[in-house]
């Protein structure tokens, strides 16, 4: 089976630092592989490649066997790749049920002709986004909040509005950017379950930066380490947990 995304030799440079290098790695379609590594290892930088914030200055990105290398944040985003981000961006001044409104309109159906002159088609599609949008607040714990601003949210429900605003997009991969920062032990179970769920219920490819152990090691099925920038282990939770060199790079002595 072809995978859904292949990364070969991929580097990028900013001025003298070289933020990745090298790497080559390639993801099944439906699989949920945690990416990990100390702080400044470039986790994050890879997700600006694939997003298309960064273009690789070396090696190919490619996505449903199309090279995507140089491609902008929003052609991908329509291509189906959607994120969340470590620092919450949310719209904090809109409602609950607005942020994800909004990320509905990148696949839009009516054409502008017909919002001006209300056509119909508008008033469908409206109706539409509202129902999609509230099955996506009812699926992530958030109908309730519906009406509330998002700043007034709690953080961890703020988290999951930034995956209910990702889904809205009708991502076929999935890049979360440490979803469970800030939150309590059961806040990280629950969401656990929750990016499970979702992953089933929608067919996803997912992606998991995370710094909280028990949640990459609960719920990925493949686990790729960086440090500085270069692969330095890759396999099963399992055999991440009792790799000498990740330990040493980043788990610590008393990693469980």
């Amino acid at each position: 089976m072809e995978p859904i995304l292949r990364l070969d030799r991929v580097g990028i440079r900013f001025g003298g630092l070289k933020a990745v290098d090298g790497l080559t790695l390639s993801v099944e379609k439906g699989a949920l592989i945690g990416l990990i590594g100390p702080n400044g290892a470039g986790k994050t930088t890879v997700f600006n490649l694939l997003t298309g914030v960064y273009t690789p200055t070396e090696g190919t990105i490619s996505f449903e066997g199309e090279r995507i290398n140089g491609l902008k944040p929003h052609v991908l985003a329509r291509r189906g790749i959607a994120r969340t981000f470590q620092n919450i961006r949310l719209f904090q001044n809109l409602s609950v049920l607005d942020n994800v409104r909004i990320a509905f309109q990148i696949n839009t159906r009516h054409t502008v002709l017909h919002s001006i002159l209300r056509l119909p088609a508008f008033y469908a599609e409206e109706r539409r986004m509202w129902e999609e949008s509230m099955a996506l607040l009812e699926l992530t714990g958030l109908a309730r909040y519906k009406d509330e601003m998002a700043k007034n949210l709690p953080y961890g429900l703020q988290r999951r509005l930034e995956i209910a605003r990702a889904l809205a997009l009708r991502p076929k991969l999935l890049l979360l950017d440490e979803p469970a920062a800030g939150m309590n032990p059961q806040e990280s179970r629950d969401l656990m379950t929750l990016i499970a769920d979702i992953r089933k219920r929608f067919g996803l490819t997912v992606i998991l930066i995370e710094h909280d152990m028990s949640v990459v090691m609960g719920i990925s099925e493949r686990i790729y380490v960086l440090d500085h920038g270069v692969l330095i282990a890759e396999g099963t939770p399992e055999e991440i947990r009792n790799n000498p060199r990740v330990i040493e790079a980043y788990l610590g002595e008393e990693a469980s």
